[in-house]
């Protein structure tokens, strides 16, 4: 029993290492960007034979010149139509939307209904409603209506079928799954192709619109051939980005799909039971291989001879249409091979003294080793910068405050800059100031920070959630108002001879804290300046209008923003807002008051705000901004 405790005090910390590495490789394997990862890493291999029966014909720009702008007198594409089942085409399908009446449509009508030829229309699916073709209901056996929607991953590129549901029950066929209906008299499982990655084919011909009309074609180029019609031309922004990164016409990715189940060519990503089951299989391996090899080189050579296998078991099982998640398993490999690795050479040593000069405690680590690299190049005394400043604020702490002792109160505010503090610091920031119970920090000094008013709003939503887990722990009930704003200020060294502080100076500053007050006006915990949330684009971010003001002792109106976490709640209250206060701004008091009623009813502090504030504007020569005579 008793060697048995010491296995454990001895090993137990190496084993919570393996489990944590574990679960972080298993978290970042399965999500998007983690798919993403690995579909990028097949991308080079993800090509197929190109068909001689699968062809475009495109609307380039060659057919804007001969036939006028976009969109064409709808009699155009009955000539089409015409041409193409003249040239005993095997089926038409038309990557263009035909929402609504337009010229034309008579002889567009006519040519559909005569054609011999199977035709498909392309449909769509906008803010959660199904759009077909108004067309397709004509009386021919041989006219369908199919979803056209092209539906890229998080990287930005196509590889998967388009989603082909409404909502959670109504399954739509793609223009792609149709038309492969049509060619060989089967349909693609609809629920299964939402999970399947297509191939690209090598080429795919693509013909002008206006040679085919221009008989410039010959009919053998046409002839059993599945014919698929669409843009081609930039001008008409139909494109999206292909696996290579180049931008491809939409018309391009359904022939592609359609070419790759043709010659049943697809690919499906791993599940969560054969991605775990492979990273706890090369983890394992890496662990037994390492740790047993006693030599420098025979631990690399396991190392390699892992890595090696792991990519050409990878590259066949991608043969058979499966991808793993090579880029993880060699992730998995290097991380383990590396933590025993160390664990091996630090197991019987202890740790250093830690030390840790004053700047440190400003400044995160990383941005530490970043100063004393660049010391010699750093000029401390004084320069302009655009800068991201952020002031927080505690609510209720001074009734807190009378409530505890000396000693607990100096042990709670302790806690409580410590919290703050690392949200700062993790984000990149530079503490410059604690006043009390507040906070003053900012970004883009002493070291330059790319997109530094992200962090700074990162931060202060990171704040916002230290603060609740704060409480949490500590049994309190306290709030904090955090303002953000962005502008040109001098920042360096400050101070006497005696003491200097490496600090900020300028109008930004004072707008920034004056933002900060303006939380407790709108009952909200976390406001920002249009200058932050200009140069903020994450879509994990919400912004909401709340106001255009003025300060005192400015005339430049000022406009505000709430930010919060994205979620679908808060986004549902944001849009009524900002509805509510764009009739406000516009003096449409009565339209405004009903939305601000309902949102203030549900607790909503800035309705309420605004509320109260509509009857003394309705006495003004309103001009849409708000004047604060107070600060």
């Amino acid at each position: 029993m008793n060697k048995l405790s010491v296995f454990f005090r001895e090993y137990y910390a190496v084993f919570a290492g393996f489990a944590c590495i574990f679960a972080i490789l298993l978290f970042l394997t399965t999500s998007p960007r983690g798919h993403s990862f690995t579909n990028q890493f097949f991308d080079p291999l993800r090509i197929t034979t190109s068909r001689e029966d699968v062809v475009i014909v495109g609307i380039d720009d060659k057919s804007l010149q001969e036939f006028g702008a976009w969109p064409f007198d709808r009699s155009i594409f009955a000539l089409l139509t015409k041409a193409l089942d003249d040239d005993k085409a095997r089926s038409i399908i038309y990557d263009v939307l035909f929402l609504e009446p337009r010229s034309g449509d008579n002889a567009f009508k006519d040519a559909l209904v005569s054609a011999g030829t199977p035709v498909v229309l392309a449909s769509k699916i906008e803010n959660g409603n199904y759009l077909a073709s108004y067309l397709a209901p004509l009386s021919s056996p041989r006219i369908y209506s199919s979803l056209a929607n092209v539906e890229p991953d998080s990287d930005g590129k196509v590889r998967r079928y388009p989603l082909p549901y409404i909502g959670t029950s109504a399954c739509v066929q793609t223009l792609s799954q149709t038309a492969f209906g049509i060619a060989i008299f089967k349909q693609p499982d609809c629920k299964e192709s939402s999970n399947v990655m297509f191939r690209y084919p090598t080429q795919i011909p693509v013909y002008s619109l206006s040679d085919i009309l221009s008989n410039k074609i010959t009919a053998e180029k046409i002839k059993d051939k599945t014919v698929f019609v669409g843009s081609v031309s930039l001008d008409l922004l139909d494109h999206f980005v292909g696996i290579t990164g180049e931008k491809i016409p939409g018309v391009y990715v359904h022939a592609s799909i359609f070419t790759s189940l043709l010659n049943k060519e697809s690919d499906r990503n791993s599940t969560l039971a054969e991605i775990a089951l492979l990273l706890l299989l090369y983890m394992g391996a890496t662990v037994t291989l390492v740790y047993r090899s006693k030599s420098l080189m025979g631990q690399l050579g396991a190392l390699i001879a892992l890595l090696g296998s792991s990519i050409a078991i990878a590259l066949s099982l991608f043969s058979q249409g499966v991808q793993i998640p090579v880029p993880w398993l060699v992730a998995s490999i290097i991380v383990t091979g590396a933590y025993i690795t160390l664990y091996r050479f630090i197991k019987e040593r202890k740790k250093s003294e830690y030390v840790q000069s004053l700047f440190s405690k400003y400044v995160h680590k990383d941005v530490l080793k970043e100063l004393i690299r660049t010391s010699s190049s750093l000029d401390f005394s004084g320069e302009k910068r655009d800068m991201s400043i952020l002031f927080s604020d505690l609510r209720g702490f001074t009734t807190l405050s009378e409530s505890l002792s000396p000693e607990e109160l100096t042990r709670i505010l302790n806690a409580y800059f410590s919290a703050m503090t690392s949200s700062i610091l993790n984000e990149k920031g530079t503490i410059d100031k604690f006043i009390g119970d507040a906070v003053m920090a900012f970004w883009n000094a002493p070291l330059h920070v790319h997109d530094h008013p992200t962090h700074a709003v990162k931060a202060g939503l990171h704040m916002q959630q230290a603060l609740l887990d704060f409480n949490e722990k500590h049994g309190t009930s306290l709030a904090m108002g955090v303002g953000v704003h962005r502008g040109e200020v001098i920042v360096g060294n400050v101070g006497s001879e005696e003491r200097v502080n490496y600090t900020i100076l300028g109008d930004a500053v004072n707008l920034a804290s004056r933002i900060e007050g303006l939380t407790k006006k709108y009952g909200v915990l976390t406001i920002v300046s249009e200058d932050i949330k200009d140069s903020v684009h994450d879509a994990n971010i919400l912004f909401r209008k709340l106001d255009v003001i003025t300060v005192k002792g400015k005339a430049k109106p000022t406009v505000l923003y709430e930010v919060k976490h994205a979620r679908e709640e808060v986004k549902a209250i944001f849009e009524e807002y900002e509805k509510a206060f764009a009739d406000y701004q516009t003096g449409k008091f009565d339209e405004a008051e009903i939305i601000f009623k309902t949102l203030a009813d549900n607790g909503d502090g800035p309705s309420l705000t605004m509320l109260e504030r509509i009857p003394h504007v309705r006495k003004l020569a309103w001009d849409g901004v708000w004047h604060f005579d107070e600060k």
